[in-house]
């Protein structure tokens, strides 16, 4: 009970601090960009994790009843009129080529999407958006953040390195793929994350992708 205290404890410190990092209302973070170091305590087990499992259903339609998605599910909200980048529920912006994102185009607002790795060789782009009913797909880099204080914009709130593990502010706690250590040891308390599917490599074991919108990287990880 000492240690669920502790880490609750942890998670409510981190939701009375993360305002001081909040700039303005519509106010994006800055891709690449680090932000302001919030001490946060930096140890829980995933005994302690575990308890947390029960909020991971993040993402939602504003309909009644809301219907729920995995954290890992986004949707559309715009897409630009040349057809070169797309906005999703938190406010970040993924670019595109023009000429791919013509499909985009006739993807409607609230359209779910996955974002996953693009796995195409030689090519500039780090991510693919994928529309979920048809399964056309679109590869992408990250433009801009997410809007700092949206409802579905998440932040590493513990990171507990001796373990590989993280807790966000949404109660998801995950573990870090092993050989994803060299880009998670430059990771800190406080940045952003988008959550994403693994596609690639362990991808049975390591399902879900951790975009860091602040290193602009990313990890495989898997929930707890």
């Amino acid at each position: 009970m000492k240690k669920t205290s502790k880490f609750l404890k942890s998670i409510a410190l981190f939701t009375l601090l993360l305002p001081s990092i909040i700039l303005a209302e519509d106010e994006r973070i800055t891709v690449g960009a680090p932000p302001e170091q919030v001490e946060i305590l930096d140890d829980f087990d995933s005994e302690e994790a575990s308890e947390c499992l029960d909020s991971t259903r993040t993402g939602f339609f504003h309909s009644y009843p809301p219907i729920y998605y995995p954290a890992s599910s986004h949707w559309v909200m715009k897409i630009s009129a040349l057809g070169d980048s797309l906005e999703i529920e938190n406010g970040a912006v993924f670019e595109f080529d023009s000429w791919d994102g013509q499909k985009a185009l006739y993807w409607q607002a609230q359209t779910p999407i996955t974002i996953t790795q693009n796995r195409t060789w030689f090519s500039k782009y780090s991510y693919r958006i994928i529309e979920q009913s048809s399964g056309e797909s679109i590869p992408a880099n990250l433009k801009l953040g997410p809007f700092e204080n949206s409802e579905y914009t998440h932040f590493l709130s513990i990171i507990d390195r001796n373990q590989g593990a993280v807790a966000l502010t949404n109660n998801l706690s995950l573990s870090i793929c092993p050989d994803d250590a060299k880009a998670f040891a430059t990771w800190h308390e406080g940045q952003a994350i988008i959550i994403g599917i693994n596609s690639g490599w362990q991808s049975k074991t390591y399902n879900l992708i951790l975009i860091n919108v602040n290193k602009n990287n990313f990890v495989r990880a898997k929930q707890f």
